[in-house]
């Protein structure tokens, strides 16, 4: 039988970077180079990355959670 879901994943990410350079796209592309190498543990199970954005409302949801 064939079956599908849609997963909501929200992560923490955070290094060293230099202060001009964006963060945010270097973050995103990281992220997508750690799930597609985690690809082939799973050979049956298709995976697609729909969209990874930055939450700039992050602290909004931290401060509603308190």
């Amino acid at each position: 039988m064939h079956k599908g879901l849609r997963l909501s994943l929200k992560l923490w990410v955070e290094g060293e970077d230099e202060p001009a350079h964006d963060f945010a796209k270097y973050a995103v592309q990281a992220i997508q180079q750690m799930l597609a190498a985690g690809k082939p543990l799973y050979p049956q199970l298709q995976v697609d990355i729909r969209s990874i954005e930055e939450d700039k409302d992050w602290e909004d949801d931290e401060k509603q959670a308190s």
